[in-house]
């Protein structure tokens, strides 16, 4: 299985089974507590920035950024897919909400393998180039390629 399909599927999943399998709607409780442990991932991904900017790299110390910007994308989508009864409605939300957190794995896995060869000394930490967050100051994200 790969980097991203380790960070896409269980999220995923946790969002199918925050809604439910009976009923189209996600009880508060059990929304609550799928985005404290999204928020908990967020928190656990500062470690990694830190090493990219003791690593000279601050441009890519963005983890944080794009956690950020996993969990505002996650609560849109659990908005919208945890009270809609509509199937065609559902699938949409789906396929958008795959492919946005696709986007933002493929983010992850650039900066793990940014740190995996930070810590080989004689090898140098990532490139100028790859994906990268950008947060501003009305609190939106962007991913950019």
């Amino acid at each position: 299985m790969s980097m991203r399909s380790m960070i896409v599927v269980p999220a995923l999943a946790l969002a199918l089974a925050s809604c439910g399998r009976s009923s189209p709607a996600a009880t508060p409780a059990d929304t609550a507590q799928l985005r404290a442990l999204s928020s908990g991932i967020v928190r656990s991904t500062e470690r990694v920035d830190e090493r990219m900017r003791a690593r000279g790299l601050s441009q890519h110390a963005d983890l944080e950024c794009g956690g950020v910007a996993m969990l505002a994308e996650f609560e849109r989508h659990t908005d919208i897919a945890c009270t809609s009864p509509g199937l065609e409605v559902n699938r949409a939300e789906a396929a958008q909400h795959a492919l946005a957190m696709g986007r933002w794995a493929d983010l992850t896995v650039a900066r793990a393998e940014e740190v995996g060869m930070a810590s080989e000394p004689e090898r140098p930490a990532g490139g100028g180039g790859g994906p990268r967050c950008v947060r501003f100051a009305d609190g939106s994200h962007m991913y950019l390629p």
